[in-house]
């Protein structure tokens, strides 16, 4: 029998081992996370480290665009759920939550990427990309710097001269989503029914429309032309609950992913996209997910567990190696592009290893309890979502 959250007063924010949460199912979105940031890192490492060969191989293909794209309807997805399980009246702790998955691993890899930038100048490095061989002037001016810091507020990428961590935008899209999602459940707690923040997200989705068909025109902030992948992970996850607004929402969403993905402005390479290619991964990437999301896994869990803990700092950290290996080497060659997939598998290691214990307390002691692990009370602790269930492009909710 399915279990619904106790009676809370709708303006609580009480820790969450003073809330019951529905029952929740551990999907197995580890693995599947670390190769969409390995999609990631292949492309940049491909476009700026490989020899033409390879390059010309997967230049066509933009993996590493299609895994972001995969990453947002994920990422709607497992947030959704993680609401609906443990913060459906709880957006301060649920934002809390949100700033301490996100914010100190992106503040240690842009500290990171300024210093490998540092040692690119200090070392008179021949070539970053293959498009751009050096950096800009200004580039480490305080103004700028100050403004990468702070990178993944939205819209203040409009203020930065030059990205030390060029992958922030789709941080910066992913906070605004939890922003939209802070406001749905503040709101959504103001309804008598049980299920306000999922009409309260649907409201607020459809009045986003407009703004969404002016970005696929290239007018407004453009971060609004994302908004169908978040759209059809949440559908997708109302719908393994049995709920038919949930397919009807997906279905829908399936349509605007697809008007995205045709008006994409082609990137800058130096091979032409194939949008056939593209929008094939698309697809299987799209349809491996919600097999998965539909999955339950008994067995393998802490494996599964820990290869979704190294996704956000290889997402983020591989940046930083990419430039230390430009620096030191000269040329391209496969040496160089195996050695940068290796050592920034092992930093991401290395990050999560030491970082996430000191997040993971901190963050703990603010929530008043543990998702996934152990709670204050038995049912919460069976009840709520652990690490794996990460939000896109952090480690857990």
């Amino acid at each position: 029998m399915r279990r619904r959250a106790e009676t809370v007063p709708a303006t609580t924010d009480a820790p969450i081992s003073e809330v019951r949460a529905i029952d929740y199912r551990y999907r197995p979105f580890g693995a599947f996370r670390l190769l969409l940031a390995a999609m990631v890192m292949l492309q940049h490492f491909c476009a700026d480290l490989a020899p033409e060969p390879l390059m010309r191989l997967v230049g066509p293909y933009g993996i590493g665009d299609m895994a972001v794209l995969i990453f947002f309807a994920l990422s709607g997805f497992v947030i959704t759920e993680a609401v609906d399980c443990a913060y459906r009246r709880r957006a301060g702790a649920f934002m809390t939550n949100r700033v301490l998955r996100i914010v100190p691993h992106f503040l240690v890899a842009v500290a990171v990427s300024i210093l490998a930038h540092g040692l690119f100048v200090a070392l008179d490095g021949v070539r970053l990309w293959r498009s751009q061989p050096g950096i800009p002037e200004g580039a480490f001016a305080a103004f700028n710097v100050a403004m990468n810091l702070v990178g993944i507020v939205p819209l203040v990428d409009r203020w930065i001269h030059y990205n030390f961590l060029d992958i922030t935008w789709a941080v910066r899209v992913e906070m605004a989503f939890y922003l939209a999602v802070a406001l749905a459940i503040a709101t959504g707690t103001r309804l008598p029914k049980a299920r306000g923040f999922a009409r309260v997200g649907s409201i607020l989705m459809i009045l986003l429309i407009p703004l969404f068909a002016r970005a696929l025109e290239g007018h407004g902030p453009g971060m609004f032309a994302y908004l169908p992948y978040f759209a059809f992970g949440a559908g997708l996850y109302f719908a393994t609950r049995g709920a038919r607004l949930g397919w009807v929402t997906a279905s829908v969403s399936l349509l605007g992913m697809g008007l995205q993905l045709v008006s994409r402005p082609p990137g800058v390479g130096a091979v032409p996209p194939s949008l056939p290619g593209q929008l094939a991964i698309f697809a299987v990437l799209l349809a491996a997910m919600s097999v998965l999301a539909f999955m339950e896994i008994r067995r393998g869990r802490r494996i599964d567990r820990f290869l979704g803990t190294i996704t956000y700092p290889l997402y983020l950290y591989h940046e930083a190696v990419f430039i230390v290996a430009a620096t030191l080497t000269v040329g391209y060659s496969y040496v160089t592009f195996t050695a940068a997939i290796v050592a920034s598998l092992a930093v991401a290691v290395v990050a999560a290893l030491t970082l996430d214990p000191f997040v993971d307390r901190y963050r703990d002691r603010i929530r008043g309890g543990r998702l996934g692990g152990v709670a204050t009370r038995p049912e919460v602790a069976a009840a709520t979502p652990g690490p794996a269930a990460a939000a896109g492009l952090s480690r857990g909710s």
